[in-house]
């Protein structure tokens, strides 16, 4: 179940981020023109628009330049140059630069090893600096540690923004409320995480309905039903939500298989 927490909370997404992620800091005028072109397709034109700004040390700008690089837009992808460039932004303050070396570090990828207390260092600076992604993303690093003095960590880390109302941080301790209550076969904090995925569903938060979804297509924490995850899925899918479409299609092939292979009745009492 700790696994659980860290495939329905950690996935790796770099972000291009126009918008300046710390409001302290006034975001340069010429991120607008940037933006057009972004807009426009033009990215090669954005990259080297970025390039000039990159070259005046603005950390947004060399993040973003990283993203580019790669994922190959407007420049050939090179994935070592990207972690150079999220390195120097970071090294400037950068959060989002923070947390995208952090999240690579953790699973291993663009060429990184993996480095689970290298990315809780980076994590921590960017939850520092106000990111609170990264302050999400690192107490679930803490939850799957299954320590107490791990998981203590972790909910010091989301009660503040749990008070807040952050359906992210919300979500991410009803998943440690429920795999506590399979550990320990405590039935109280299964039905605590599961109204709170419910309550965040209800507000169309999509990781909640994602989880909901996958709730009801697995059958192990509530009973199984397959018409209701076909729905949720469905419209899931035609927002173009990420992995909804893949969810799709495996409840569809359930519901195939189900159908050329129903349940045998139960016997009849002689």
């Amino acid at each position: 179940m700790k696994k659980l927490i860290l495939a329905s909370l950690i996935a790796l997404s770099t972000q291009f981020t126009l918008a300046n992620s710390n409001n302290s800091i006034p975001t340069d005028p010429a991120f607008a023109k940037i933006e057009a072109m972004v807009k426009a397709n033009n990215l090669s034109g954005a990259y080297q628009e970025l390039d000039k700004l990159a070259k005046t040390g603005n950390p947004q700008a060399i993040y973003n330049l990283g993203y580019l690089t790669q994922t190959g837009q407007g420049t050939a992808k090179n994935e070592k140059k990207a972690i150079e460039l999220y390195e120097q932004a970071a090294k400037k303050g950068y959060p989002v630069a923070n947390y995208v070396l952090g999240k690579n570090h953790l699973t291993g990828t663009l060429g990184l090893k993996q480095d689970t207390n290298k990315a809780k260092q980076y994590l921590q600076k960017a939850s520092s600096q106000g990111f609170h992604d990264a302050t999400i993303d690192l107490a679930v690093v803490y939850f799957s540690e299954n320590k107490a003095d791990s998981d203590k960590k972790g909910l010091q880390l989301l009660e503040p923004l749990i008070k807040k109302g952050n359906n992210q941080a919300i979500h991410a301790k009803a998943l440690y409320d429920i795999s506590l209550g399979f550990k320990n076969k405590n039935e109280a904090p299964i039905q605590q995480g599961l109204k709170s995925i419910q309550d965040l569903a209800q507000k169309g938060y999509i990781p909640a309905l994602m989880a909901v979804g996958n709730m009801f297509t697995n059958g192990n924490i509530v009973p199984q039903n397959l018409p209701e995850a076909k729905k949720i899925f469905s419209a899931l899918a035609k927002e173009n939500v990420p992995q909804a479409k893949e969810s799709l299609a495996v409840v569809d092939k359930m519901i195939a298989d189900q159908a050329k292979n129903p349940p045998k009745a139960a016997a009849k009492k002689s």
